[in-house]
Order: structure tokens, then sequence, then C-alpha cells
């Protein structure tokens, strides 16, 4: 039997043996009565994101509530067993019901269930089944793996036809992660990287010990990573805002607020969730690091681009690996392209954000793809050019002698 439950502040309802529930919370204290089972699953799951650790969802959820948004937590059962748990949130948008992830605010997430052991066809099919009985027309599910059993089996579920025309390099997006694991020792890995990267890390090392007292290290108080964070989202909205690029997530403060939030919940003397470089007691580059069980992902960094010649990005990333190593996870550098991450890669993958369709209201969601569809095209269209524009000027002002405005 397959049921859907509502749930208010104390009132658990079961129906019978299920093969899956759809709960719906409209409160925080009711997410409260799920943190044993979940945990259980943690602690049986293979490949289980960090963003899908109990305490991480329950702030997250918490957040989704107070904006007006449901809370879903969609379970999955073979026989009795809980084998797949997916939480989610449900939110209007104009005339349609949008559900996703949940979301520290940036809407980056991997996007699953947390699998009992490693997922299998079943869990997966059985998953997308459930998930279809949501009082929801449409459903994001940011960077799935492409060729992973979950990916596969999402590409059997109505999807949006706009999405499956598009050409890979429209909506296809790297990976990048060390599987450190597979490396005895530290120095096993870091022979696997380029004689270029591994000289140029002394040297800046030697550089930088030379501008003053410098510190590597991880926020092991409330305090400090109140500060740090506080610092690293002020310098990356200031990056942003020289580059002119609209990061909805960095113009507000929700994002950096809710990991000061995880702070005050995480074990911080021994779990390095912002991580940081400083010079003479004031930050230069730092991270927050999402750290699984198996696995650290290198979430949201930056640096004081005044150290740019000291390259410390690159030393912060080879601080957070070898700690990675040294606890015996890997490393996940997350999607996106960014040059640096080419040189510390020993896994390539490639993800894409299906949107599935649950509803027929939900094909209206078609218009709002096509949109982002066509003004990406015309951003590219802009860039390029302006980019052959500033060429043409550069050439005219070489063949006068003179320098372009």
């Amino acid at each position: 039997m397959n049921t859907r439950i509502c749930l208010d502040a104390s009132t658990v309802v079961t129906t019978g043996q299920a093969r899956h529930r759809v709960n719906i919370l409209r409160n925080v204290a009711a997410f409260e009565a799920f943190r044993a089972p979940w945990q259980h699953l943690q602690d049986h799951s293979e490949d289980c994101s960090p963003s899908l650790d109990f305490q991480y969802c329950k702030l997250a959820a918490t957040q989704a509530l107070s904006e007006g948004s449901l809370v879903a937590i969609v379970m999955v059962y073979d026989d009795e067993v809980l084998v797949a748990l997916w939480p989610l949130t449900i939110r209007r948008t104009g005339i349609l019901r949008a559900a996703g992830v949940l979301t520290s605010g940036n809407n980056e997430e991997y996007g699953g269930p947390l699998f009992r052991g490693r997922a299998t066809p079943a869990m997966c099919a059985a998953s997308i089944d459930a998930v279809m009985q949501l009082p929801a027309d449409i459903l994001e599910i940011p960077f799935v793996e492409k060729g992973s059993t979950w990916g596969r089996a999402l590409q059997t579920a109505p999807q949006s036809w706009v999405q499956t025309m598009l050409p890979e390099r429209l909506h296809i997006l790297p990976g990048y992660a060390a599987s450190l694991r597979d490396f005895a020792r530290w120095e096993d890995f870091v022979g696997s990287i380029s004689p270029s990267l591994r000289r140029n890390l002394r040297r800046y090392r030697e550089k930088l010990n030379a501008a003053g007292n410098v510190e590597f290290g991880w926020c092991k108080n409330f305090d400090d990573a109140t500060n740090v964070l506080h610092w690293l989202f002020s310098n990356k909205r200031q990056w942003a805002r020289e580059r002119g690029l609209k990061t909805g997530y960095l113009m507000k403060d929700r994002v950096r607020d809710f990991f000061i939030t995880l702070a005050k919940e995480t074990a911080l003397d021994s779990v390095p969730l912002v991580t940081f470089v400083k010079v003479n007691g004031v930050p230069v580059c730092a991270s927050v690091n999402l750290v699984g069980p198996r696995t650290v992902e290198y979430w949201i960094f930056t640096y004081d681009e005044a150290y740019s010649r000291y390259s410390v990005g690159n030393l912060l990333t080879e601080f957070v690996a070898r700690w990675a190593h040294a606890n015996g996870r890997d490393f996940d550098m997350r999607p996106l392209y960014n040059a640096y991450k080419i040189s510390w890669t020993t896994r390539h993958t490639r993800h894409w954000t299906p949107m599935l369709i649950l509803t027929r209201r939900g094909r209206l969601a078609e218009l709002t793809v096509l949109f982002r569809l066509v003004s990406r095209v015309q951003r590219r269209l802009a860039r390029a050019v302006l980019s052959t524009f500033r060429a043409t000027q550069r050439r005219c002002a070489s063949l006068s002698g003179s320098q372009p405005r």
C-alpha cells in the first residue's frame, strides 16, 4: 500500500505495511520524529552526501518552513526495512507547486535520496514512483551524475521535453573529485599530481611564510567560525559585484546565516566545517566544507585577491585535501569548472539538473525552462560580441599606435 501522511507537531499516522510513504510536514517539531530512522539509514549508507545529514536537513527545513514552504519526507521500504529516504521542499511559484531539495539557500546540494547501502535500480525506481505522489507539479533535482545508477533511473521518469532536446554543452556540467581513499599514503597521491604544481606549492608556501605570521587551520570555536564566515561571504559578495555577477545567494545573508547556525550545532573541534589561511591573524582565504562519513565536499571557497600571487587558494585546497586523506575521506570539488580543480582531480564526472513533471499542469514549467535557455544564449552572444569588439579595438589601436580607451 502506498500512502501520503500529513503530520502536525505531535501526531504520526501509520497505515499498515507500505511500499512508500509521503510525509508532509507543516512545522519543525514534526521533523524530529524522523531522527532515529534517518540516522540509522545514514549509518548504513555507502554513498551519503553530507548535505543529507539529519542536522543539516533539519536546519534547512526550519528555514523552508519559516518562508511558508512545506517539507516532504519520502520514505521507501522493502518489506519492513527502510531503504530510501528523500527530504524535499514544496513551494508556490506562481500557479505551480515546485518541489526541490532541502537547501542552505544556494540550491546546489546534490539532489537525490539517502539510500541504504548502495543504490540499486529497484530502490531508485521505487523512489521515483514515490515522489510522483508529491502534492507538487514539478521537481528539480540538482547535480545528478550522468551514468550513475540514480542518473540512469531518472532518465525513465517524465521530464521536461525542452531539457531532453538540449545539446549536452548547454546543460551538462563537469564534476571534479579526488579519490583519496585509493591512496594508502598522502605522498602517493601527491606523486600523482603534476610536478609543476608540487614545485609551485613549495615555492608559494615559502613566499607566504615570509609575508607574515601564517596559519593554516579550521575554526574550532563558534566565535572564530562566525568571524571567518562573515569575512568569507563579504569577500565573495564583493568579488561578484566587481564582476557584475548577479549571484542571488551572495547578495543576501541567508546562506551565511545558515552556516553560522550549523556551526553552532557542529563539533567544531573535530570537524573542519570552516577552514582558513590567516596572515597575522586576518583571513586571506577560507572555505566551507561539508564533511560526511566518506567524503569532504569543498562547498564554498574564496580568497583575498591581494594574496593571489601566493596561490593561497591552492594552498588551502592542499590543506583540506590532506585532512580528508588523513581521516579516510575522498575529496569532492563538486560540479562547475574552475581551472584550479583540474590539478587535483583523479575522477571526472558529468552532471545535469533534470526537471521531473509530476502533473499535467507541470508542463507549464516548460515555458520557464525555455526562457532560461533563451536568456543564457543571449548572455553568451552578448559576451561574444563584446569580446570581438574589444579585440577589434585592440587591433585598431595597435595599427594606429594609440591605446584603446
